[in-house]
């Protein structure tokens, strides 16, 4: 009688993808870790070439060996922290090693909690595919020159103002030809750095998680009426009654900030690469590393400051105090062109996350559906979440998506209840960032509602 052949498991990624996710620098210190991740990479890759019994068998090794090197120099349960594992690939590789594939106790999740965790994820597809969201309608705040609201606020100063979209879209007052053709000009220099800026503040946005969903920005200024045209010829608008003192100069005040607007996409734009945000790894905690993400984003986000932090600009033709306020100007106006754009970035990828919510809520009875796949699921979920600060907030705004219990770890390292005082100590953490999330809510000026009359109750949403 021949023996069965011993089913080889299924690894749920490819080799880029597992190269990509568990990729570290080379450093200095733990030369001995290294060589030993070395050597399960390369078991990996082989048996994802040519499973067999025989390339399963050294990556059973190698993955063996390296866990439990960690755990002997770090601690029990060290692998599962390690910025390796940030993304949960080396927690799935191991369960699919062990038979238990993507499922809660595959991931190290309790028995007792996988329930309440399957009802987690479900209340998220639920929360999401029930939610709209107008998607011309926002609020942003500027530090500059410009008064785009058209207030008088410290004329001529720079301030921070607070801006409603709607702003983008009225009426401006008639020019003379002179004015206008200045208006244009300016309009058409913001547009020609406009997908540069746009480019950077996505990048920013989307820093470290790279996994094959880049923004289009060209289909992203479809968001608002008339897109990026609109946007650059309002704002040009509101310059016009800062650069008017300096027309009679008109040629070298254009050139001028002309040089302005492209001295600021430069600096942003090399801002932008020196700034990096360190993620937290595991499943529970994607709502809450992307609100962490959004403040940490928001602490470093002094743009106006940035881009007047450079060398002073010189400009043929202007004397240097007059050379000083033109790129004032320009800066205040690409400052206000990169908050938008933020803004409409983020309804974008908020557009994409709802319509495949709620594609995934119609297949929630099926076997497969996604909510049933832990770490399919979470890679879905956590790219959202880190991109658009909105989502993780709404979802631990709402209470539809798990409690604290699930966001909090129960447990130690070691398997042991953790303390009263710990569990304290993080229900308090929790209920900041939540508090974070909901005041971003409120500045964020976003007009999100619902038919669904338990999601609208939930976040206090008008029924529509």
């Amino acid at each position: 009688m021949t023996q069965a052949t011993p089913v080889l498991p299924k690894l749920p990624f490819d080799y880029a993808t597992w190269n990509k996710d568990t990729y570290l620098p080379p450093a200095v210190t733990d030369l001995t870790g290294q060589a030993k991740f070395k050597v399960l990479d390369k078991a990996v890759e082989a048996y994802l070439k040519a499973p067999s019994q025989a390339t399963l068998t050294t990556m059973r090794n190698a993955v063996y060996d390296w866990t439990g090197y960690k755990d002997r120099n770090d601690g029990a349960g060290a692998w599962k922290k390690s910025h390796r594992n940030k993304k949960l690939s080396i927690s799935m590789l191991m369960a699919a090693i062990e038979g238990s594939g993507d499922t809660d106790a595959g991931l190290g999740m309790p028995d007792f909690m996988s329930e309440s965790m399957l009802k987690s994820r479900l209340g998220i597809l639920y929360l999401f595919a029930h939610l709209a969201c107008d998607e011309g309608v926002f609020r942003f705040a500027t530090n500059g020159l410009l008064d785009l609201n058209g207030k008088g606020e410290a004329k001529g100063k720079p301030a921070q103002r607070e801006t409603g979209s709607e702003a983008i879209g009225a009426k401006q007052p008639a020019r003379n030809a002179s004015e206008e053709a200045v208006r244009t000009e300016v309009a058409k220099a913001l547009r020609e750095t406009g997908d540069a800026l746009a480019n950077a503040a996505c990048g920013q946005a989307e820093d470290g998680l790279d996994d094959s969903t880049t923004t289009h920005v060209s289909r992203m200024w479809d968001m608002i009426p008339g897109g990026k045209e609109a946007v650059c010829s309002y704002l040009a608008d509101k310059l016009m009654d800062e650069i008017s003192p300096f027309l009679a100069n008109s040629v070298h005040t254009v050139a001028g900030f002309r040089k302005a607007v492209q001295a600021a996409s430069d600096r942003y734009a090399l801002h932008v690469r020196g700034k990096a945000v360190v993620l937290v790894p595991g499943v529970p905690t994607s709502t809450i590393d992307g609100v962490k993400r959004a403040m940490d984003l928001s602490l470093a986000g002094d743009v106006y400051g940035v881009l007047k932090s450079g060398a002073v600009l010189a400009m043929e033709g202007l004397v240097p105090a007059v050379a000083g306020m033109i790129a004032e100007m320009a800066f205040s106006a690409v400052e206000a062109l990169i908050t938008i754009t933020r803004k409409v970035y983020e309804l974008y990828r908020m557009r994409v996350f709802t319509h495949e919510a709620a594609a995934y809520w119609v297949q929630r009875d099926a076997v497969t559906s996604l909510h049933r796949q832990p770490y399919a699921f979470n890679r879905w979920y956590r790219k959202a979440a880190l991109r658009v600060p909105a989502i993780p907030s709404l979802a631990m705004k709402s209470g539809l998506c798990g409690d604290k219990m699930h966001m909090l770890c129960m447990f130690t390292s070691q398997g042991e209840v953790i303390t009263q005082q710990r569990f304290d100590e993080g229900v308090v953490y929790i209920d900041k960032i939540k508090a974070w999330g909901t005041e971003y809510l409120a500045g964020c000026g976003y007009a999100f509602s619902s038919k669904e009359k338990l999601v609208a109750s939930a976040l206090g949403l008008p029924v529509k």
